[in-house]
Formats: C-alpha cells, structure tokens, sequence
C-alpha cells in the first residue's frame, strides 16, 4: 500500500472537527522550562536530521523551552496521528503529509501562524518563502503550517545491480542525450530477464503526477478537470501501466508485507526508485553505491518537471504553550534550521532559497545537482490535495488499474469522473 492510501482512512473523523479546541496563548510560569512533543514519521536516519536542529534549538532557548522529538514509520502515520490528538496524547507540534494537510486545516487541529509569523519572536517570515510552495497549508488567506524543506523527484539507481546486470548506467545514456522512456522500457525488460525488478511503481498521485507532468500533462487546468481528456496525461497513464502490467514496474501495493522499495533496493532486488531526497541518509548509512538520475523524458528535451513534495510543519489548536510551539517551529523552518538539518546529506531540499549550498557542498551521491535543477521546474501536487479524500479516491483508481482489474481506459474516465464529482460539490 503506497503513500497516498495511508491517510485516507481518518479524513471524515478529522473533517468532522475531532480535533477542534484551543487552550489560548497559556505560558509557562517564570522559571519553568516548556516541555513539548514534536511528533515526526522518519525512519532512523531521517530521524537524525530532524534532530540535529532540535539540538541547535536547544543552545538558543534550552534553559526555557525542551522538545522532545518522536518518529513514527510512515505507515499508518496519518491515523495514528489522529487517534493522538482525539485523546490526550496529542503532540504540540508534529509534521503533516501533504495528501492530508487539507483535512486537518478543515478539522481545526492546526494554529493559525501568521500574526505570530509577523511579530519579533518569530525566526522567518512569510516572505522568505517562494509563493508557490505554500500550497494545501492555506486556506482564506490564512497560513496552518510550514514549509521546512522540499522534495523534488529524481531516480535513484543501485550501481551494484546495473554491473551485476550488465546495463549501461543511466549517466550514461544520459550523457548521451538517450534518458527516455524508450530507454527506460529497454533496461527494465532487462532487468527483468535477469531477475530483477527495474522499477518500483507507486499508486496514486504520489506516484503517477511524475509521470504526468514529465510528459507535459497536467490533471487539471484553470479550474477544470482534464486527466480524461488532455493526450499527455492520457499517455502518460497509459504507459505507467503497460509497463506494470509487462512486469517491467513492480507496483508497490502488490508487495508482500514489510517489503518496501528501500529495503529492496539496499538488498540489491531492484534497479532504480523514485523518490525525493529522504532515501539519501538510509543509503548512505548504509553503504550503498548509488547515484540521482532526472526522470527520463518523453518530450524530446533532456529533462523536464517532475512532483515535488512536501511535508508541513504544525501546531495543535489544542497545545497548553502555542507561542513556544511556534516560537521552535519557526527556528526550525528558518534559514539557520534549515541548514542545521540539511547540510551533510540532509533528507530534503531547502525551501528557502540562498541555501543551494547545503545539497552541493561535498555532495553524496555525485550527481547532488539533480535535486537542484529538479525543484527549479517542478511541480507540487496541490488540486488533489485541496479537497479532503480526493487523493485517496484516485489512488483507489489506480491501485485496481495497476492490480490488472479494469483497463487504463476505464481508469482514466473513472478518474475524471471521481475528480469532478467531488471538486464540483
């Protein structure tokens, strides 16, 4: 089961306000220390990012304000993270997938920023941020989360497994202005000949909008629906699933459990993922020989946008100290955060720009400049994401295109149909 389907389940419990309530501006007596929970999903390596600038925080405010930091596995995050803030267990601050940043702004259990964002306690204002990048964290003009970093897609690829294969690395063909999906086709059957998988294939808009925006598509234009109708998007979807249904792409939901893209990749099962920079720390940790290649291309040109994600950073509506809770949330978003977090292969981009340098500086793997120049043409996915549920109906949709149960076509009309039953009510 992919990322997208994870957050679905709790969205009608969280939309019917559960998690409603503010306890005001309270603060702490003088002389006390404000303890708070900042509650992540991080695997182990990521997890020691986050907390280098908890450490940093500390040396600033430490004798007045302690957060504890928690990691969660992704999966089951969203839910898990719900059922917390129902009950008493709810963390002061904690991070928010992007597919559910809609719901829990619909729900209340996020603190509005921007008055603390513009007044002299706050590290970073709204105006260090490009624009485009708030996206499903506001709502009537009102901001609900950060933005602590970005992610934008390129493929990873095992070296162990083209050599042990006998394919040609993707720099190379690269080099040779050949990256295509021509290409890809070519090397995954023969990965597959060699029993191997070429590529792990995500459902959803998590794992397809690559796809689409790589190949000029979009899922919707000025308003209006057009995943049914607009030719690049339709072959993109198409394509995506041929090659999951030759077996050239593993779908992930057809994993059996507890066998992720990460663990076959460091167990040399499969050749390439797609993902943002949050695998770097794991491979490296674990002495993986590998390198970034941008998506290939459809298009004729070398390199086009891909997806760029984003987790968020909030406050619970229902924390005892918000202004402490924003006061951190603030630090760890700033510039001085960011690059405590992502210099010495960090698990994300800087959302802020001047800090380029943290990706390039001694960069591992070697191609580090791919991320650069994927975040500088890509793409955030935020129509699905503005309408609670949405990305969990589409991933539904594709989930049973790539198990082989309907045809792409049948799948391309049920997604424009779902899309505008659901943005149109």
């Amino acid at each position: 089961m992919s990322l997208i389907k994870r957050g679905g389940a709790v969205a009608f419990a969280v939309a019917c306000g559960v998690v409603a309530g503010c306890s005001g501006s309270d603060t702490a007596a003088d002389g006390d220390i404000v303890k708070l929970n900042f509650l992540t999903f991080a695997d182990p390596a990521q997890l020691k990012v986050y907390q280098r600038a908890v450490d940093a925080f500390h040396e600033l405010h430490g004798d007045e304000i302690q957060v504890e930091l928690t990691g969660l596995s992704t999966d089951n995050y969203t839910q898990t993270l719900t059922t917390r803030l129902q009950g008493s267990e709810g963390p002061d601050i904690y991070y928010v997938q992007d597919f559910s940043m809609a719901t829990f702004v619909q729900g209340e259990a996020a603190l509005p920023l921007d008055d603390f964002l513009e007044g002299p306690d706050s590290y970073v204002k709204k105006d260090d941020f490009p624009d485009e990048i708030w996206g499903p964290t506001q709502k009537d003009g009102v901001t609900y989360a950060l933005v602590p970093d970005a992610n934008p897609f390129v493929m990873y690829y095992n070296k162990d497994v083209f050599e042990e294969v006998g394919v040609k690395l993707p720099q190379e063909y690269y080099d040779e202005g050949n990256w295509t999906w021509d290409t890809l086709e070519e090397i995954t059957s023969t990965f597959k000949e060699a029993g191997k998988e070429g590529y792990v294939q995500d459902g959803g808009p998590f794992g397809v909008n690559t796809w689409i925006y790589n190949n000029g598509g979009s899922v919707e234009k000025d308003g209006e629906v057009v995943i049914d109708s607009d030719p690049k998007t339709i072959e993109a979807i198409e394509f995506v699933n041929q090659m999951v249904q030759d077996g050239n792409f593993v779908f992930s939901g057809s994993l059996p459990q507890g066998q992720g893209r990460d663990a076959m990749f460091m167990s040399n099962q499969v050749a390439m993922v797609g993902a943002g920079r949050w695998l770097t720390p794991l491979f490296l940790e674990s002495n993986k020989e590998f390198d970034y290649i941008p998506w290939p291309t459809n298009t004729g040109e070398q390199m086009e946008p891909t997806l760029v994600t984003s987790a968020y950073l909030a406050v619970n509506s229902d924390t005892d100290y918000p202004e402490e809770a924003m006061k951190f949330i603030s630090y760890y978003v700033s510039a001085e955060g960011q690059e405590v977090r992502l210099a010495d292969n960090g698990n994300s981009v800087p959302s802020i720009a001047g800090l380029e340098h943290v990706v390039t500086d001694n960069p591992e793997p070697e191609h580090a400049q791919y991320l650069l120049d994927a975040i500088e043409i890509g793409q955030p996915i935020v129509f699905e994401f503005e309408t609670p549920g949405l990305s969990n109906e589409l991933e539904d949709i594709y989930e049973i295109m790539f198990l082989g149960d309907i045809t792409a076509e049948e799948a391309i009309n049920r997604l424009g149909d779902k899309a505008r039953e659901m943005t149109e009510e």
